[in-house]
């Protein structure tokens, strides 16, 4: 596994606790010889006693011996949901009451941007999939689980008590509620620690600590949507990603009019042809971009979710034909769940800067490493302020 983060980055990153870090890095203390997770509860060692290894192996060969509270040779990437965060404690998830189908409440840290989260889910809102109602996001679901197929919709809307998400599902995802739940927490982005991000990025973050960044559901459908936005607005991205969805996708019974529709999954995107994507309105060149995305994902050698290796899953992604660095790191930013990634060429983001050299934007981006996705998202909402 390579590291994709310097060592300063790194310690950054230690010092938040955030769970996304965890299994990506190792960090190892040289006046007590031990090496821990990212995300111990142990007190925050000095800076310049830190060392930083991608692997368990590499920690130990340089004469490290593991931490008992942390224990990181059980460590994969998104096990930091077992260990007690600094400061705020583990953040907690409750049953509620619902009419509608089985109900709960995540704690987000605050403070929580609600709003502007779901500003830009509403701005990408694909028809028939999702809807934005007043304050609350919906959207149809597909699940594996059990062995079989589950359908249906889930709501998520502020809950009552402040700083916490509900999370409403339709009754026929009951089996599916602890799947659901973790890829609510990954969408609505409510593990972030917003103090730690908003003081590493320095005056950027100063105004909106709370923003977060939209993550995925679903990756593939994520990947064939940053595909379909290559070079076009947002607008029309979110008009074609409806009619792919239309043309491709399963059709589904909810509650809700405007909730119709499945998005496709790459097994039957895979089996399609440019002849069948072209007339939706799509170059035929990204069509063949998103038929190598399914194929790749139906047959396993891409993995968009958050338990990945992220630099062989962004080499992977370039190696697609029509992926280039933008497509790949926007993928990371909302796919991956990786709060480094930075798709430098954006022209939102140039343009925000006021740059018009890729290279100055990865230079200024620097000090906001690992958190330059956060910054992303305050760059994009600075165009619209």
């Amino acid at each position: 596994m390579a590291m994709l983060l310097d060592d300063d980055s790194c310690y950054r990153a230690m010092h938040a606790r955030d769970r996304r870090f965890d299994g990506r890095f190792f960090v190892a203390v040289a006046s007590t010889r031990i090496y821990c997770r990212p995300v111990c509860s142990a007190r925050t060692p000095r800076r310049e006693n830190c060392h930083f290894y991608a692997t368990v192996a590499a920690a130990e060969a340089a004469g490290y011996r593991a931490c008992l509270r942390c224990n990181p040779g059980r460590c994969s990437p998104e096990g930091a949901e077992a260990i007690v965060y600094s400061g705020s404690g583990k953040l907690s998830v409750r049953r509620c009451k619902s009419s509608q189908g089985p109900a709960f409440e995540l704690d987000c840290r605050p403070p929580y941007d609600w709003k502007s989260l779901l500003a830009f889910l509403a701005a990408r809102a694909a028809a028939g999939v999702e809807e934005i109602d007043h304050e609350a996001y919906r959207r149809t679901v597909r699940l594996q689980c059990n062995g079989r197929e589950h359908f249906g919709w889930i709501e998520v809307s502020p809950a009552e008590k402040e700083s916490a998400l509900r999370v409403v599902m339709s009754p026929s995802l009951a089996e599916t509620g602890p799947e659901i739940l973790d890829r609510v927490r990954r969408l609505m982005d409510v593990s972030a620690n917003p103090v730690e991000i908003a003081a590493g990025l320095g005056r950027l973050g100063q105004s909106h600590p709370g923003l977060r960044v939209p993550g995925a559901f679903d990756g593939f459908e994520i990947g064939v949507r940053a595909i379909l936005g290559q070079q076009v607005t947002v607008a029309a991205a979110r008009t074609v990603a409806g009619r792919f969805a239309s043309a491709f996708g399963t059709p589904i019974d909810s509650p809700f009019a405007s909730l119709n529709q499945v998005f496709p999954a790459p097994e039957k995107v895979a089996q399609l042809t440019v002849d069948h994507i072209a007339p939706l309105g799509v170059l035929a060149a990204r069509s063949r971009s998103i038929i190598a995305l399914g194929r790749a994902i139906a047959d396993g050698t891409i993995q968009l979710g958050p338990a990945t290796d992220v630099a062989a899953e962004l080499t992977k992604l370039r190696a697609l034909p029509g992926i280039g660095e933008w497509t790949a790191q926007y993928i990371a930013m909302r796919a991956l769940d990786w709060p480094d990634a930075f798709p430098h060429t954006d022209f939102g983001v140039m343009k925000a800067l006021g740059e018009t050299n890729p290279g100055r934007v990865l230079k200024i981006a620097q000090p906001w490493r690992p958190w330059r996705a956060y910054a992303v998202m305050h760059l994009w909402r600075s165009l619209h302020a």
